[in-house]
């Protein structure tokens, strides 16, 4: 599951406990948002920082095997 589309801190921890933070990314649709209103919310929503390395990079380098 990605945050593309639905950039609201009760929905991301809702999905993180229905799924588990390996299973989430963090995501934007461009051009339909903008990226650094995701980010804003991104880097301020009320997580910890364990989730948010994995939400915001770790999750989708493992997914796709990057270094």
């Amino acid at each position: 599951m990605t945050t593309s589309g639905n950039f609201h801190t009760n929905t991301l921890n809702a999905a993180v406990a229905e799924l588990g933070v390996d299973r989430v990314l963090f995501a934007v649709d461009y051009p339909f948002e903008e990226c650094a209103d995701a980010a804003t919310w991104f880097d301020a929503c009320d997580i910890g920082d364990s989730a948010r390395q994995k939400i915001g990079r770790g999750n989708a380098a493992q997914l796709f095997s990057l270094k």
